[in-house]
């Protein structure tokens, strides 16, 4: 049996899609894709660079809580702090990725690798299934082609969402990769290692992912792919089983604490909300750009598959994708630079492209021009967040550098005790001594005081004296029942904020802390600050 490419599948009449089209032809928006997005990341990292005095620095605090994970992973434990679990990772196995690249000592490039590696590989997967399809057959079709790629690199998010160091842009290939699968069982092909590869990693690598995963496998099933929907299905059952069975072991909740306590499905937010916690993420989703812009493009593959309503298959493709989208819109996130929603916008937006292919044999020139205009339009209009978040990325890792750098400066290199704090990440990764997070998501015992809404002033002096915590750096606007009133504020570090939610962070001093110690290193740490930050000491 021949082998075939994943991706160059025949079409329905036997010839390989775009085989009419010369080899240059073909080539192009792959290539005007790929240039584009080199271009446009090289530039996005000499803007980091150039903000972050020549460091590099990802956009995004977060990234550096799952490598803090991922050396306890490497030293036997799990969460933030030796000898101490917590599930503050948002996702299953990328802690486990990272583990493999702090052992090879990459530091923070490990997931700039991965990330800029999965971004790469989204944007080939698109434009080659798009090109495949037959979408830019025809004479005069090369500018149509090129503005869609320069488009779908933008709708990927493939230059924003590596620089935020998290795991989106692996969720993002995966689901576009597991969608090519589906086109290649429709077109009687069966789906290769690297479609069951991406499959069973949907739901590992983010929890979103278990939607969109299991609408696959049952359309798989559908499309005569029983024992690769099956064989998906029992690697993602005994993996999630074994999930739950490790962090029962280590007495944490089975969903991590960054979605018990920042998921839209929560009642943390609103407490006092009557609403079912799915009628509510509803009405977020139809009252936001984000959720517009979606609904938006689930409508447009819904139409392309009421017209081809009478090809069963393609069908069964185009409503997985609806299916997805739907759960997206009940039970998604938004937001926080535009990483949670980009994987369902990528896979709605190749969706729409490829069924608008299946329909352009039935389509007249005039029509075909019509759903051109259409397309990128829609395309466009999709795309502006990511446009945007590319622009911003820079800014938002000098905000990293400028704040959660110098507070991790300050712990390690001039403190060097026990600190705590409310937004954990750099100041934990890389830090010996301990790290205690008031906020709850590197603290089992703060999440769950939070979570049964028993946590104050006095729960926060408590534990600061249990983990002989002398120095406290927060936000104090967070905190609406206000900080201990055995604390003393000794000084605040001022920063220029253009993403993060805060200005200023608090420092304070516990009882237990050396008030001259703590004195001399505010004083000495002063000293090196970039000119961009003030420090206030308040002297008594």
């Amino acid at each position: 049996m021949a082998v075939v490419d994943q991706y160059d599948c025949p079409d329905k009449t036997g010839r390989a899609s775009s085989g009419h089209l010369g080899a240059a032809a073909r080539i192009q928006p792959t290539t005007v894709a790929m240039l584009v997005w080199l271009g446009l990341l090289a530039m996005e990292i000499i803007a980091v660079l150039a903000l972050c005095d020549f460091r590099l620095f990802f956009t995004l605090d977060d990234a550096y809580i799952h490598l803090a994970v991922a050396d306890q992973i490497l030293s036997g434990g799990y969460g933030v702090n030796a000898g101490e679990y917590s599930s503050p990772s948002s996702s299953i196995i990328w802690p486990y990725f990272l583990a493999l690249t702090e052992a090879l000592h990459l530091g923070a490039f490990g997931p700039l690798l991965i990330n800029v590696a999965a971004a790469g590989a989204t944007i080939l997967a698109i434009i080659r299934l798009v090109e495949t399809s037959g979408l830019f057959d025809g004479v005069g079709e090369l500018p149509f082609a090129c503005v869609i790629a320069l488009l779908l690199v933008f709708s990927a998010s493939a230059v924003a969402l590596p620089m935020t160091g998290m795991e989106h842009s692996v969720h993002v290939w995966a689901s576009i990769v597991t969608f090519a699968g589906l086109v290649a069982a429709a077109r009687g092909f069966a789906p290769t290692s690297l479609h069951f590869l991406a499959l069973v990693l949907l739901p590992l690598i983010r929890f979103e992912g278990i939607a969109f995963a299991g609408a696959a496998i049952a359309a798989f099933a559908l499309l005569d792919q029983r024992r690769f929907a099956a064989g998906a299905a029992l690697v993602i059952v005994v993996t999630l089983s074994g999930y739950v069975v490790l962090m029962a072991s280590r007495g944490l909740p089975l969903l991590p604490s960054s979605v018990l306590l920042k998921g839209y499905l929560t009642t943390l937010d609103q407490p006092a909300s009557e609403l079912p916690a799915i009628v509510r993420n509803m009405l977020r989703s139809v009252s936001t750009s984000y959720g517009l812009r979606l609904i938006a493009l689930g409508l447009a593959v819904a139409w392309c598959a009421s017209l081809l309503r009478a090809d069963r298959k393609v069908l069964i493709v185009l409503l997985t994708v609806i299916v997805a989208v739907g759960a997206h819109l009940a039970c998604g996130q938004y937001g926080w630079f535009n990483r949670y929603e980009v994987y369902i916008m990528a896979l709605a937006a190749t969706a729409l492209l490829w069924g608008v292919a299946q329909l352009k044999p039935r389509l007249s020139a005039l029509q075909w021009s019509r759903v051109k205009i259409g397309v990128v339009f829609g395309l466009g209009t999709a795309a502006i967040p990511y446009m945007t978040a590319a622009v911003i990325s820079p800014l938002g890792a000098s905000d990293i550098y400028e704040q959660q750098y110098q507070m991790a400066r300050f712990a390690k290199s001039f403190y060097r005790d026990a600190v705590g704090v409310n937004d954990l990440g750099l100041v934990a990764y890389g830090n010996t001594n301990y790290t205690l997070d008031l906020w709850g998501l590197g603290s089992e015992q703060v999440r769950k005081a939070r979570m049964a809404e028993a946590y104050g002033p006095a729960e926060m002096a408590a534990l600061a004296d249990d983990h002989h915590v002398g120095l406290i750096m927060i936000y104090e606007g967070w905190f609406e029942k206000g900080v201990p009133s055995s604390w003393t504020k000794v000084a605040v570090l001022e920063t220029r904020s253009v993403t993060l939610s805060r200005q200023n962070v608090d420092f304070y001093r516990t009882p237990l802390a050396d008030a001259a110690a703590i004195d001399a290193a505010l004083r000495a740490f002063k000293a090196t600050l970039p000119s961009r930050d003030r420090l206030d000491i308040i002297t008594p």
